[in-house]
């Protein structure tokens, strides 16, 4: 039998009561920075989320983004520099749990790999062109690549943005 992650061991002793947790996502520009790389979810029917996850224990965000990178995506990435931060209180997410999540947005670049989908937690995975916007699948990732977007001709900008 597989070891539970992090967040369902921690659940199953704290039950549905409000947690906070740090995930990390990943932004992968196209060479050209027109387009950003994106993953269509398995749990969610609609729009792009950014590659990235939950940072597990014993793990720097750092690690956990080229984690997540080449779980989601078959690549491998290096960590560029933060671009940002955000954060996000539900009362109950569609889990039922009440979670406040810190987000900690990284550019990555490619090291090497040939894009390749999980096809559990990602269906698809492909470079989406930012003009126009594209939909992201809940509401704190399309203010995130809306800013991401908007900040792509500075590069050194860096946000924190409470949601």
């Amino acid at each position: 039998m597989a070891e539970q992650n992090y967040i369902a061991r921690m659940r199953a002793k704290v039950g549905h009561d409000g947690m906070i947790f740090n995930t990390v996502f990943g932004v992968l520009w196209s060479a050209d920075r027109s387009a950003i790389l994106l993953e269509k979810r398995s749990d969610i029917q609609k729009g792009w989320g950014f590659p990235g996850g939950y940072v597990e224990y014993g793990e720097t965000p750092q690690q956990a983004i080229v984690r997540e990178f080449k779980e989601e995506t078959g690549l491998t990435v290096q960590v560029k520099r933060l671009i940002g931060v955000s954060s996000e209180i539900v009362a109950e997410n569609r889990w039922g749990d009440a979670q406040e999540t810190l987000a900690m947005g990284f550019e990555v670049t490619l090291v090497t790999g040939e894009l390749q989908e999980d096809g559990d937690e990602t269906l698809q995975v492909q470079y989406v062109p930012v003009n126009p916007e594209p939909l992201m699948f809940v509401p704190q990732a399309q203010k995130t690549v809306h800013q991401v977007i908007n900040d792509n001709e500075q590069s050194d900008a860096v946000w924190l943005r409470e949601d």
